[in-house]
């Protein structure tokens, strides 16, 4: 009896990423410590999930907010969770 190959498991394809996107990412201190929000230019501030972000190619977050500048943080948390409730 031999052992069956494996079947590769194809990669998911790279979604570009929306134009003009910034991509704001906390620091290990900040919330959970890997939130990722994405602004765009129309002023419109979300958390991006993990599947988007994967979908996405893992990119460089544009924009690191220091560490100890929890109120930055705070603000862009707080809107998100305003939009979603």
């Amino acid at each position: 009896m031999t052992t069956p190959t494996p079947t590769p498991v194809p990669r998911p394809p790279v979604v570009p990423v929306p134009e003009n996107l910034i991509l704001v990412k906390g620091d290990q201190a900040q919330g959970k410590g890997n939130e990722i929000f994405g602004i765009w230019p129309s002023g419109y501030v979300r958390q991006i999930t993990p599947a988007e972000y994967r979908a996405w190619g893992n990119p460089a977050p544009t924009h690191q907010i220091a560490f100890g500048a929890d109120d930055e943080f705070l603000q862009l948390y707080a809107y998100d969770r305003a939009l979603r409730a």
